[in-house]
């Protein structure tokens, strides 16, 4: 069984930490921020925690999951690459694409797994679509519909969300996950358009983000407000043969109740059944943040052992990072295409 670290303290870092225990797995030391902290997790996790990353990385331990504030996430799992250690690092792997490239250059020298924390494409309606897509059910795809409509961020430990610094910027924070799953589900995209709006008082926060992807002769449209309430994602894809269409939602991002639709309908060109209704499809209820972030842990520690791959690697979180920072690129030169690869 693998040892395992976890760093950080916060919200996330909780999650990770209850993901680990459903799937039998005891986090062996914590890395906090404050002796307030360091209370805590002993108090309510039972875990030994450290402030010093140096002294944490010290002991016996074969793993550790970053779930760190975001400017931190490069330093760190550089720090635990180099002695030795298989990496699982939130999103964003880091804030520019120099430090994200720094990462996988010091997990190939080390030999070590360097996966990145996409748990999204665990969630049963994105796997619904990645078999689709796999097994050619719907033919060719040609559009994909991502939307996002959510209530606003919390702040975040000592309100770092709130510092561009530390933060990165709001793309990197949950866009990132949703141009993830254009580029896994569709190729890698060859050029973007970027639009955004905020509310009054709200401006450089990109709340209504509008993001047009063009890959493989597919378009796709990522769309997120954080300005409304609640959380709902709906993604629709149609191909030559067939559309798929789904919903979640929930009162927030960890539902562990949430509402879970989807639909079906394969191509008949007769014209009598070009008004035939779509077939429903029963996806797990039990799925989203509350429920889905154990399968990205087991696949983790099985890569550790060499048995199959992480969700997402290193490769993709680079090229994820790389594609948020081309999307505020668009922004910031007028919302204008940019072409990918120059």
């Amino acid at each position: 069984m693998s040892r395992v670290g976890l760093i950080g303290a916060g919200r996330w870092a909780e999650m990770h930490l209850h993901a680990l225990r459903r799937i039998g797995t005891k986090v062996a030391r914590v890395l906090v921020a404050s002796e307030a902290s360091a209370k805590r997790v002993q108090r309510e996790w039972g875990v030994p925690s450290h402030l010093s990353l140096d002294a944490f990385l010290d002991g016996p331990l074969d793993a550790v999951i970053i779930a760190s504030p975001n400017h931190l996430h490069a330093e760190q799992a550089i720090a635990a690459l180099r002695r030795g250690l298989h990496v699982l690092v939130e999103k964003p792997m880091a804030l520019n694409v120099d430090d994200a490239e720094r990462m996988l250059r010091e997990a190939e020298t080390a030999g070590r797994v360097l996966a990145v924390g996409h748990e999204i494409r665990t969630f049963a309606w994105a796997e619904a679509v990645a078999k689709l897509l796999h097994d050619g059910t719907l033919g060719t795809p040609r559009h994909l519909a991502l939307s996002l409509w959510r209530r606003p961020y919390r702040a975040g430990a000592s309100g770092w969300k709130t510092d561009p610094a530390k933060l990165g910027s709001s793309i990197l924070e949950e866009p990132i996950h949703y141009l993830d799953l254009a580029r896994w589900w569709l190729g890698e995209p060859r050029a973007l358009q970027a639009f955004a709006t905020s509310r009054a008082g709200h401006e450089g926060r990109y709340e209504n983000l509008d993001v047009r992807l063009w890959s493989n002769g597919a378009q796709a449209s990522v769309t997120r407000s954080i300005a409304a309430w609640g959380h709902r994602v709906e993604v629709s894809l149609v191909g030559d043969d067939g559309s798929f269409r789904a919903c979640w939602s929930g009162a927030m991002d960890a539902d562990p109740s949430p509402r879970v639709e989807a639909w079906l309908r394969l191509n008949d060109n007769r014209a009598e059944d070009r008004g035939a209704p779509p077939e429903p499809l029963e996806l797990r209820a039990e799925t989203g943040h509350a429920h889905d972030l154990p399968r990205q842990a087991r696949a983790f520690l099985d890569a550790i052992q060499g048995r199959g791959a992480p969700l997402a690697d290193g490769r993709d979180g680079l090229e994820a990072v790389r594609l948020c920072l081309a999307v505020q690129r668009s922004l910031r030169e007028g919302e204008r295409r940019v072409e990918l690869g120059d």
